[in-house]
């Protein structure tokens, strides 16, 4: 049996990563048994990252390598797309890392009014005594990744103003059809919708949980995803 190595569960979901979400719901579509093994450190597994999927041939890892991998196997997650929807698929996906996962960084490690909530999630398992001791490196070291990459220089309306041009198109296709490229889930869903959920569940106090919140269309849509692909 596959064996998922995972974050933990956290903010009500899966897990506290979505490429961890990502991978689970890839594996229930595969069709492949499987199961999760909890983790908090990755720091022994390659690229000291998290997931990572344990095969019989060997652990392969990150997100990317076990839709490869699952693909492999014979999975196809956009089934019955064309060449040019499957190009949008993937330019989907890369939105979502790279840029949606941006902005989910900010929010829970860059916003002092959002921290303490989100320590208390990610690190429940450490003591409560030495907690803010042992979470702190770690955010410092992510608010140096985000400071470097730019996203943390903006003022909170230019971030806002810069996810709003994200959410705005996700929330007219969400709209016109059940998912994002058709009557069928693909893996624009797949990568875009871990986002948003983690996104919408991180916070009450974070402007951008409030306004995932309160866009109908957008809360239905992630109705509709982890209804078609529930999560064990």
């Amino acid at each position: 049996m596959l064996s998922l190595l995972t974050f933990p569960a956290g903010f009500g979901l899966f897990s506290i990563s979505p490429f961890c979400i990502k991978s689970a719901m890839m594996l229930v579509l595969s069709g492949q048994p499987w199961r999760r093994s909890d983790m908090l450190d990755p720091t022994s597994m390659p690229h000291q990252k998290l997931p990572v999927l344990e095969t019989p041939l060997g652990k392969i890892a990150d997100s990317e390598g076990i839709r490869d991998w699952l693909e492999g196997e014979g999975a196809d997650f956009d089934q019955g797309l064309n060449s040019a929807a499957r190009a949008h698929a993937r330019a989907w996906v890369r939105l979502a890392e790279n840029h949606l996962g941006l902005h989910l960084l900010q929010m829970r490690w860059n916003d002092d009014a959002v921290w303490p909530e989100v320590r208390d999630e990610i690190f429940e398992a450490v003591p409560e005594a030495v907690r803010e001791e042992v979470s702190s490196p770690v955010r410092t070291e992510i608010q140096a990744g985000l400071q470097w990459q730019g996203l943390a220089r903006f003022t909170e309306t230019e971030r806002m103003h810069r996810l709003e041009k994200d959410l705005q198109p996700i929330a007219e296709l969400a709209s016109a059809n059940p998912f994002l490229l058709g009557d069928r889930i693909s893996s624009a869903d797949l990568s875009i919708a871990p986002f948003l959920v983690s996104m919408l569940q991180t916070s009450k106090a974070s402007a951008v949980s409030k306004r995932l919140r309160d866009d109908k269309i957008l809360c239905a849509y992630l109705s509709r995803v982890f209804e078609t692909v529930p999560l064990p």
